[in-house]
């Protein structure tokens, strides 16, 4: 198969299979689940997925903008801003249960493509508005003594005893003791706001920095400053410029390995970097927090995380716990392909980013063609949906389709 047939098949797929996606939940039972003002896109058509997600969101409007579904893209992002309107900041998952946790914050970067398309300044300055009370969500309720963020969760005990029941045929590590329990239950919880369950946090997300939410927190408050500019808010936007420059220095003094030179997630409650290689550092690529320097130290270091079929989650024995971890090696998640992709091409470095642009297409285009689907996710060493599992991994369209058309578009320029 070559590039133009794989393009060409998969790009029909995903246009003739959008619409599945779609979803409203204006008549949703609001005790179970928030209803949302738009339909809004899912990431699967599969029952267990017909959901919305927060940072899937980005990545399917990729796609969407891609093929001129800007009504669909805007409806997500109002969704969105509903949400923090609502809430005070966007939920993992719009049901109930899930509610106490959020995810990586993308929204700036999603309003910054639909205000890239439409140039609609009464839409941005509702937009805007949001970040502002979004921002302070993180800022008052998820910040770290040593001035960076953190994941964590703001569940009640009940709550978190009964997360148990949700998670346990995924994990085979629970403690029996209640009090150790809860303490599991509170850190796999907070893990649910970066990926999802992972190596990288030694089993106590809550006490570290991650580096991928930092570095989207700085692209937030960069974006939100170039917000402030566009309206006009000038005394605004000076205190996002500082707001950056702070989250920057912290970045690189907390996060940044120069002898390895590379990023860490770092753990505040102990005073040290963690170990995990992963590929959390390229979304510090995509943000613009890196120095011509670190971005030079981050493509020599592609190796230690690129193999045959794309980036894997983490390097391979990064797990040390008897868990089976989807977000770890050998798999290879669409969004962090996305996110490597657009790191590359912001510094210039568009060789390496078609490098990795044309396993995604061809990995997604090949197992089209074998299953007739597209994948939550990839084996990035033998190219299949041979995948560490902790659950049946479902076909999806979302940020697989999203990811696809965007680096489609990548090889095509």
């Amino acid at each position: 198969m070559t590039i133009t047939e794989a393009i060409a098949t998969t790009r029909h797929y995903i246009d003739t299979h959008w619409e599945e996606t779609f979803r409203d939940t204006r008549e949703a039972d609001p005790a179970n689940e928030l209803p949302l003002p738009h339909p809004h896109a899912v990431a699967s058509t599969d029952p267990c997925m017909w959901l919305f997600f927060y940072w899937d969101t980005y990545f399917t409007n990729l796609g969407l903008l891609r093929q001129n579904r800007l009504a669909q893209a805007i409806n997500n992002a109002d969704n969105v801003i509903y949400c923090i309107e609502q809430l005070g900041f966007v939920p993992n998952i719009s049901v109930r249960i899930a509610h106490n946790r959020s995810q990586i914050p993308v929204s700036a970067v999603l309003f910054e493509d639909i205000f890239r398309h439409t140039g609609d300044t009464t839409w941005l300055k509702r937009a805007y508005a949001a970040l502002n009370k979004e921002y302070a969500f993180w800022m008052a309720m998820r910040l770290a003594p040593n001035g960076l963020n953190t994941c964590n969760t703001h569940a009640d005990p009940v709550t978190l005893a009964n997360f148990y029941d949700v998670i346990k045929h995924r994990l085979a590590d629970i403690p029996i003791d209640p009090v150790a329990r809860l303490q599991y239950l509170r850190h796999k919880m907070a893990e649910c706001e970066v990926w999802d369950f992972n190596p990288r946090f030694d089993q106590r997300a809550a006490d570290f920095n991650p580096v991928d939410t930092n570095a989207i927190l700085y692209q937030f408050e960069t974006i939100a400053g170039d917000f402030a500019r566009t309206l006009g808010l000038t005394a605004e936007e000076i205190v996002w410029r500082e707001r950056a420059a702070h989250r920057r220095a912290l970045i690189d003094r907390y996060l940044w390995n120069e002898a390895k030179g590379f990023y860490f997630d770092y753990d505040w409650a102990h005073g040290r970097q963690g170990s995990v290689v992963s590929a959390a550092p390229y979304f510090a690529l995509w943000s613009g927090v890196c120095s011509d320097a670190q971005t030079a130290a981050l493509v020599r270091n592609l190796p230690l995380i690129e193999r045959a079929h794309g980036l894997m989650t983490c390097q391979e024995g990064s797990n040390t716990s008897a868990n089976t971890y989807q977000w770890d090696a050998p798999n290879a998640w669409p969004p962090l392909q996305t996110a490597a992709i657009m790191g590359l091409l912001r510094h210039g470095y568009t060789t390496e980013a078609k490098h990795l642009a044309e396993k995604f297409v061809l990995t997604c285009a090949r197992n089209l063609e074998h299953t007739g689907q597209l994948w939550e996710k990839y084996n990035a060493l033998t190219g299949g949906i041979d995948v560490a599992d902790e659950y049946k991994m479902p076909p999806l369209i979302g940020w697989t389709a999203g990811g696809f058309l965007h680096a489609a578009e990548v090889l095509e320029s």
